[in-house]
């Protein structure tokens, strides 16, 4: 079953249920994280040590995903997705009565591992999905963050002036509790979890290559170690024969440091920039209110074009866009903030429905293990992003931050998409 509409894209019933959960953790999650930096801020951390934190957050989605994966080859996927979100929900309520600094670096704990959670385990539900175009569901499931900021963070605004972060963190634990149990009776029924899952026989390492592709049923029970090993060698000979995709995954990499370099530190900057918490406010709300009809036409787009195309031209947009802001971040009005966020909004959507689409056609026998390997490289590149921004805007200044970091990655999707080229002639 199908979902079309109009101007719409396609959306399969998979797809729109997880988007659908998606949305409303991501709801739940804006209410704060928009100000979450200056909260920070306010508790009397430093700019580095704002990036400290981020580090924590996503270095321990990275260090979790691989555990989220053993647990989704051993249980329903659907039920892994719902603790992380109530995990979300436990990470509010910690915020919310938070007695001390331990119990503050528990909770970011908290929410890297239940991040890690819901992220393998959403993804790993859509590819079992076998959906019609990889890319343009994908665009759905990362349109799906962008939906919920429209209301999300000036909802977030009202209750942190009316009843300070306090009242925010109660109304995020009370969303994410009804979701939890949304997605586990949602997803548990659409999911075709049978009580089986799969593995990969051992490779032959003298030869280096098989004559076949052997993949084994097992009773989920059995599952082990041995065989997840099975499986991460499969799909890294796999990477090593593929040039393309390999560099692919390299760009993005650091594609995603840059983000790591900018998401925490954005309302900061516009702060900086002696811009009021309600121009912030009106700022992000209203692009992605008109983020959203513009993002059909790119998820159409998006599902018309290769995983590899997305993936360039979306990198290059965004290494262009903090090239301009670097520059020019002295001269720039909020206007002209907003085109080019709103762009980078778009590429940004490019580079994660082409990164998750890439991955899921190339490895869809290991979606489970597909689905960590994607969830890794979005946590560590921000993780480290998030560090390497709090130490250079603190010695050389946004600006200059950005200018750098964007030429970098500038020069990188460049390299990239000349050789896509070469290997395609």
């Amino acid at each position: 079953m199908d979902f079309h509409a109009g101007l719409l894209p396609k959306i399969g019933k998979t797809t729109f249920d997880v988007s659908v959960v998606h949305f409303l953790l991501m709801f739940g999650y804006k209410l704060f994280s928009l100000y979450y930096p200056l909260f920070l801020v306010s508790i009397g951390l430093s700019i580095i040590k704002v990036g400290w934190v981020y580090l924590l957050i996503y270095g321990t989605i990275a260090a979790s995903a691989i555990a989220a994966n053993f647990l989704i080859h051993k249980i329903n996927p659907a039920k892994v997705a719902a603790a992380g979100i109530f995990g979300y929900g436990v990470y509010a309520l910690l915020m919310l009565f938070n007695t001390g600094i331990a119990i503050f670096y528990a909770a970011q704990i908290l929410l890297g591992i239940s991040a890690a959670l819901w992220l393998v385990s959403l993804k790993s539900i859509i590819i079992e999905s076998r959906p019609e175009n990889y890319n343009q569901s994908f665009g759905w499931f990362y349109s799906a963050p962008q939906y919920a900021s429209a209301l999300a963070p000036a909802i977030g605004g009202l209750v942190i002036y009316k009843f300070g972060f306090g009242g925010v963190f109660a109304l995020s634990v009370f969303i994410q509790f009804i979701n939890a149990f949304y997605a586990y009776f949602k997803l548990n029924r659409i999911n075709s979890f049978d009580g089986k899952t799969f593995y990969s026989e051992p490779l032959d390492y003298a030869r280096g290559k098989r004559s076949r592709n052997i993949i084994t049923p097992v009773k989920a029970q059995n599952f082990d170690f041995k065989n997840l090993k099975e499986n991460y060698l499969n799909i890294f000979h796999s990477l090593k024969n593929d040039r393309i995709t390999s560099m692919a995954l390299a760009v993005i990499f650091v594609a995603l440091i840059l983000g790591g370099i900018y998401r925490p530190y954005f309302v900061l900057f516009l702060k900086d920039l002696n811009y009021t918490q309600n121009d912030i406010i009106g700022f992000f709300s209203l692009l992605s209110l008109v983020f959203i009809p513009i993002s059909w036409l790119a998820i159409k787009f998006i599902g018309k074009i290769s995983s590899y195309k997305n993936i360039s031209f979306g990198v290059i947009a965004d290494g262009i866009i903090f090239v301009i802001i670097g520059l020019w971040s002295s001269f720039l009005n909020l206007i002209q903030v907003f085109l080019l966020l709103l762009v980078d909004s778009i590429a940004g959507l490019m580079v994660g429905s082409g990164k998750s689409g890439m991955m899921a056609e190339k490895f869809a026998k290991f979606k489970e293990e597909a689905s960590t390997i994607d969830t890794i490289i979005i946590a560590l590149g921000p993780a480290i992003g998030g560090i390497v921004g709090g130490i250079a805007i603190s010695k050389i200044g946004f600006g200059a931050t950005f200018l750098w970091s964007g030429a970098i990655v500038l020069l990188l999707s460049i390299i990239f998409l000349i050789f896509l080229k070469k290997q395609r002639r």
